[in-house]
């Protein structure tokens, strides 16, 4: 029997430690299924922080561009073949909005008057978003007819326009201001008798009343009636048409619309609005080309009133031989939509509505005789023929023809079946909300509209 040395004892002791080692390094399943477990779970949780990290990004990624982007990009209204786009038409509200807070501004210190013109912008919100859609539509048509026709405007002929309006602009801060000066009241001098003029006595008529005749004698109590005349108006004053201020010289303007710049909130816009006015000057001379320049002619009377019960009762007036300047006059001190009452002068066919020619211009109509109120559009008139004749138009009467052909033209063009308002209830908050900030302050300074 052999015997083992210390050195094997200690190799066999080795072995067996290291076995023991490698025993225990070794996973069990139980460990193993735990660690799958542990991995499974971290991966669960990072998957579900990424995605929601994801979603999130993506809402407000997709609110952001809505906001920004989409929403505003969203037509709200079809001209033909044009979109109108949300944020144009926010923007027109928003200039609209802001040309309204002028007025305000430029009112007089009358803290009445301006309160009620404070009162008239709030209500103007409600009713001014389908105004600037309506007008945006408008603009838009003029321009699709303006390229039909091959009718352009040049960039320089827009530098020119906006030259007028600050040399217009300039005219009016540099003009000096009136000096009030004292006038003094003739007095009358009584006129001496010559020597020797004796002025003839102006016989009186003298009633003899008779013993018979029965006196009258007034009853205080009775209250006498007296037709109570109509308050004197003020004669009406001419309107004076305003001479243009001499434009600015090219180095005089560039200086001039440097300084104008920064008061612009988009100049590009502004252009584009100068462009459009213009656009309509010319459009409008090329619709009217083909207009008459000589025809019939009549020398008219009118009255403009708001209703109907306005109007008969000027005529009733008329009738009894109230004057009729008198009543053109009180029309005059509140004109309905600009148009004139008093004589016309002579109006030639076509430079009033279609209805007022329909009874000016008809056999049927009898000369200086009062017609019966008739409607045209939203007012009403009466009116009387002195004359008719024919003969050449003058340049008021052909304007007056353009600006009917003009806009029987666009309201035709708004009639047809391609234009179509998608102007939603969100989308018409939208714009009025954007278009309202900075304008309706209260006292505190926020932005909310004060309640009235």
């Amino acid at each position: 029997m052999s015997r083992q040395g210390p050195s094997t004892t200690r190799g066999r002791e080795r072995r067996r430690s290291a076995a023991v080692e490698a025993a225990a390094s070794r996973t069990s399943a139980r460990q193993h299924t735990r660690m799958q477990r542990d991995r499974a779970q971290r991966r669960v949780i990072l998957l579900t922080v990424g995605a929601v990290t994801l979603v999130a990004a993506l809402v407000v990624g997709f609110g952001a561009y809505r906001e920004l982007i989409g929403f505003p990009s969203s037509p709200v209204a079809y001209a033909n073949s044009d979109a109108i786009t949300l944020k144009q038409f926010s923007d027109t509200l928003t200039d609209e909005m802001r040309s309204l807070q002028s007025q305000i501004s430029q009112s007089s210190n009358n803290p009445n008057q301006a309160s009620a013109q404070i009162q008239e912008l709030i209500n103007a919100q409600e009713k001014l978003p389908e105004t600037v859609l309506d007008k945006e539509i408008e603009n838009s048509l003029v321009r699709q007819e303006a390229a039909k026709r091959g009718v352009t405007i040049p960039p320089s002929d827009v530098d020119n326009r906006i030259n007028e309006v600050l040399s217009a602009n300039r005219a009016i801060i540099n003009a000096p201001t009136p000096t009030t000066t004292s006038t003094v009241t003739p007095t009358s001098t009584p006129t001496e008798t010559p020597e020797g003029f004796d002025p003839t006595p102006t016989a009186t008529r003298t009633e003899t009343v008779g013993p018979g005749t029965p006196t009258s004698t007034l009853d205080p109590s009775i209250p006498t009636l007296t037709r109570t005349p109509f308050p004197t108006r003020p004669t009406a004053t001419p309107i004076v048409t305003p001479t243009m201020a001499p434009t600015m010289a090219p180095n005089e303007y560039q200086e001039a619309y440097k300084s104008l710049q920064p008061q612009l909130r988009n100049e590009s816009q502004y252009r584009r609005g100068i462009e459009l006015e213009l656009l309509r000057k010319k459009l409008r001379e090329s619709l009217g080309a083909s207009l008459p320049t000589s025809g019939p002619e009549a020398h008219v009377q009118r009255l403009v009133t708001s209703t109907k019960d306005e109007a008969t009762v000027a005529l009733i007036q008329i009738n009894q031989d109230y004057p009729f300047e008198e009543l053109a006059a009180q029309a005059a001190e509140r004109p309905i939509q600009g148009l004139q009452s008093g004589d016309l002068g002579w109006v030639a066919k076509g430079a009033q509505t279609k209805e007022f020619d329909d009874l000016v211009f008809s056999n049927d109509t009898t000369l200086n005789e009062w017609s019966q109120p008739f409607q045209a559009g939203s007012h009403w008139e009466i009116v009387r023929v002195l004359e008719r004749k024919d003969g050449p138009y003058d340049d008021q009467n052909l304007e007056r023809m353009k600006d009917r052909r003009f806009q029987e033209w666009l309201d035709d063009a708004k009639q047809s079946q391609d234009i179509r308002r998608d102007l939603s209830p969100e989308e018409r908050k939208w714009a009025v909300d954007r278009a309202s900030k900075g304008i309706f302050q209260t006292d505190d300074g926020t932005g909310r509209t004060p309640r009235r």
